[in-house]
């Protein structure tokens, strides 16, 4: 997994059109949470909707 900030959004399979709740790196790889690719295989990943819709992934706890 590439080193840095991420953020969580949906994402899409290019190859089979599954979505899931991926983490966007800054290198721009998108990744499934919990696993490295989908359950057809494939590891190219294209975010559905907006790119604003982003957002930063915040692991403290209140």
């Amino acid at each position: 997994m590439p080193d840095g900030e991420r953020k969580r959004t949906i994402a899409k399979c290019c190859s089979c059109n599954s979505a899931y709740a991926v983490n966007v790196w800054t290198d721009g790889t998108i990744r499934p949470i919990g696993r490295r690719n989908c359950d057809c295989g494939s590891t190219v990943f294209q975010i559905i909707g907006d790119s604003s819709d982003i957002f930063i992934q915040d692991d403290k706890v209140d």
